[in-house]
């Protein structure tokens, strides 16, 4: 099914892919990140969003962002509808094994 989010992601005009923590994890990520990806990011890059230390949240979560419903096959992997978050974008993936995949596969966060 991985092959067919990349198929349908090929078809949207862009999409977007953001990473939310608080600053101990998210230092963590963007470091690893940077030394594995370019073009390198910052706390400050577009894609970042930072929790404040007292959060009620946990860990790294990462989301994919498109405008398009995806097909059956694709939005079973998880994909919702967005209303809430990045406006232009109708609906959301979260699922960090998936987008991790998607940065090896050359995608980054932010604008794609």
């Amino acid at each position: 099914m991985y092959n067919d989010l990349l198929k349908f992601l090929s078809d949207e005009d862009n999409f977007f892919i953001e990473a939310e923590a608080k600053p101990d994890r998210m230092t963590s990520f963007i470091n690893d990140y940077n030394k594995s990806y370019s073009p390198q990011i910052t706390l400050y890059s577009d894609g970042i969003i930072l929790l404040q230390d007292d959060a009620n949240k946990r860990g790294l979560e990462l989301r994919l962002y498109v405008r398009s419903c995806p097909p059956t096959n694709v939005k079973s992997l998880g994909f919702t509808h967005n209303n809430a978050y990045r406006s232009d974008y109708s609906y959301r993936l979260n699922d960090n094994k998936i987008i991790k995949s998607l940065l090896s596969d050359g995608y980054r966060i932010g604008l794609n």
